[in-house]
């Protein structure tokens, strides 16, 4: 009997020793469950975390664990990762693993807040008070309380009370520690009833609540020395903006928690942790798409889905690089991944003019029908065309032909609209009417109301670079750029603003405005020489020069003023002069340069051999030499040597 006795308060205690352990016990077998914690460490070892794990004391009560697996912890219930995430215990108020741990709840990634209370307060004889703590929670929610309460005087009274009920109290001369799991919060606020006669009362509890809180206020009382802390602050989230098809479902791709279904418009605001996670978007009729994406803080962060449908033979994702802004080369990143091996794939573009297109980071030529070849595709591939953008800014789309058949010969084709958004430039741009050789002046003035470096870049067409000048443009200031330009071709100007992310590019094509018919002339001492030359006025307003010609043996130059009517190609223009008598030379070479009106620098300058003729003829020299003349001459006196002599004949 003794015996049997013994043995049961022996079985007893075992089971007593069991309830009050105050270390987690970890299993030899890991039994996953939906309630865990991964470390932040990924460098401990499993029996690190295990050794680490066992050695903390949790007071009054452990929490259960079901199994370790590298650095994640498993717990048996809700009720176990609250304990867990709760403080160790009033000795060491902190979380296990110094709370470098990310929570997981239902086998979702969940958000998590814990609050600390710690402090004491003094009562004079009989008094009583209330301390109220504004926990501004999202909503009523299930929450897990620790707490420890101590009095100091035999008729104390301490008790922490939630929504007017008792979470735990204690009265007398004592202590009292207590673990609270699934407690019920219906609002806000958090009650501490302080009531004593004459003495010392202190608190301590921790508050878990798998939600985001936006603090945790009290109002300070003389009588209290207390603080109330947040010791776990969940992660940063951020609301996504997703477009893609209405009504399809987005999961987690990582452990396939539903998120949300787009609406009738294909719309979701999404809120997601900050960092890198993959999405899977999922709808009857489309093939399931993947996209991975970092998230970060910034407002108004956009993602665009494109889903292809079943019978199509590539899915295809789009995005662009940086933004797009008019007179600019715009670059379109897609990602297709072929359902099944693609054969002879084909790309097409129309709507837009493109620049260039790169298939595996090589440039790919255009063929006679306008469409580039891609081949055979077999695994996910990445095409990039750079297209040249609209000069106004605005909505605008254009659309790309995926061509392709599959091993049986089935043909397929997948048409993509892409829709871009032309941003109107921080600056207004202005040119002149009509380039010219010469100086031409370009002004810009911010719109922005910002200051920001701005450069200039004249290329020639070969992509040369001619020229360049930059500037920091204030805000709501004007500056003027002077654009020098040589000779007569075609240029691109490159704006650069905002360090790079504002680009825009203006052609510029600069005609010969003067042309001499020619530039040899021959002429004879005495008579007057003409030297005569084209020039054309594209603008749309009358034009005014000045022609100048410089002859070695005057001087001073000859010159003339003249005008041309708006939109005039190839006016003939003479400038005349006497040859002197008694010239020297055979040779002498003239220059002419041609001025716009007011202008210093000429738009032309050209050069013109003057031959001096020695025949005694009476040659008036004509443009392009007398050889015409000369032979004419000849005609005449051979015409008249016949007539004179038939005449002796007769």
């Amino acid at each position: 009997m003794i015996k049997r006795y013994f043995l049961f308060l022996l079985l007893l205690m075992c089971v007593v020793g069991s309830v009050n352990a105050v270390n987690p016990t970890v299993p030899d077998m890991c039994t996953s469950t939906e309630f865990y914690v991964i470390l932040s460490d990924d460098t401990m070892s499993q029996d690190l975390v295990i050794s680490t794990l066992s050695a903390y004391d949790f007071s009054v009560s452990a929490p259960v664990i079901s199994g370790i697996d590298s650095q994640t912890i498993y717990f048996e219930s809700e009720n176990d990762l609250g304990r867990f995430c709760s403080i160790i215990s009033t000795t060491n108020k902190v979380l296990p693993f110094a709370g470098a741990f990310d929570v997981y709840k239902n086998g979702e990634r969940t958000p998590m807040t814990v609050i600390l209370l710690d402090g004491q307060a003094y009562t004079p004889y009989g008094d009583s008070f209330y301390q109220y703590v504004d926990l501004n929670m999202t909503g009523s929610q299930i929450g897990h309380v620790y707490a420890w309460i101590s009095n100091t005087y035999s008729q104390n009274y301490l008790t922490l009370l939630l929504n007017d009920a008792t979470v735990v109290s204690c009265s007398g001369d004592s202590s009292k520690t207590q673990y609270l799991s699934s407690t019920f919060f219906q609002n806000n606020i958090l009650a501490i009833h302080w009531k004593n006669l004459n003495g010392y009362d202190r608190l301590t509890a921790s508050i878990v609540l798998f939600d985001y809180v936006d603090s945790a206020t009290y109002s300070p009382d003389d009588r209290c020395d207390f603080t109330v802390s947040e010791i776990y602050t969940p992660p940063e989230r951020a609301t996504i903006d997703i477009y893609t098809e209405p009504a399809v479902d987005i999961y987690n791709n990582q452990n396939n928690e539903f998120l949300g279904t787009t609406d009738n418009g294909g719309y979701l605001a999404l809120p997601l942790f900050l960092g890198e996670t993959t999405l899977k978007f999922v709808k009857d009729g489309y093939w399931d798409t993947l996209k991975t994406f970092t998230v970060t803080s910034e407002n108004n962060s956009e993602l665009i889905i494109t889903m292809a449908p079943r019978n199509a033979i590539f899915q295809v994702s789009k995005e662009f690089s940086g933004n797009i802004y008019p007179n600019s080369v715009a670059s379109l990143s897609m990602d297709v991944i072929p359902v099944k091996t693609a054969y002879a794939t084909k790309l097409r573009v129309s709507g837009v003019e493109v620049n260039k297109v790169y298939y595996q980071t090589q440039e790919l030529p255009k063929t006679a029908d306008g469409s580039y070849i891609i081949g055979d595709m077999s695994s996910p591939q990445n095409i990039v065309i750079d297209f040249k953008t609209t000069s106004s800014w605005g909505e605008r789309a254009f659309t790309v032909e995926l061509s392709a058949t599959d091993i049986e010969g089935t043909a397929y084709t997948n048409l993509e609209t892409i829709n871009y958004n032309v941003l109107e430039l921080p600056f207004l741009f202005e040119t002149p009417d009509q380039w010219a050789i010469g100086s031409n002046d370009v002004t810009l003035t911010d719109m922005s109301g910002e200051s920001y470096s701005v450069l200039m870049v004249l290329y020639d067409e070969s992509g040369t670079e001619k020229w360049s000048s930059s500037t920091n443009l204030l805000e709501y200031c004007e500056y003027t750029f002077e654009v020098p330009v040589e000779d007569a071709g075609e240029y691109t100007l490159e704006l650069n603003a905002k360090s790079g992310t504002v680009k825009s590019y203006y052609s510029i094509e600069i005609i010969e405005p003067v042309s001499l018919i020619s530039d040899f002339l021959t002429a004879s001492p005495g008579n007057v020489a003409t030297v005569q030359f084209k020039i054309s006025n594209p603008t749309e307003s009358v034009k005014y020069y000045t022609a100048e010609l410089s002859c070695p043996f005057y001087n001073e130059t000859v010159d003339k003023t003249f005008s041309i009517a708006p939109g005039t190609v190839e006016k003939t223009v003479d400038i005349s002069f006497e040859v002197p008598e008694g010239l020297e030379l055979e040779y002498y070479q003239l220059t002419l340069e041609v001025f716009n009106e007011g202008d210093t620098e000429p738009i032309y300058s050209g050069n013109i051999v003057l031959t001096i003729s020695t025949s005694s003829l009476f040659l008036a020299s004509v443009p392009g030499g007398n050889t015409t003349l000369i032979l004419l001459a000849a005609a005449v006196l051979l015409i008249a040597g016949t007539f004179a002599a038939l005449r002796l004949k007769k």
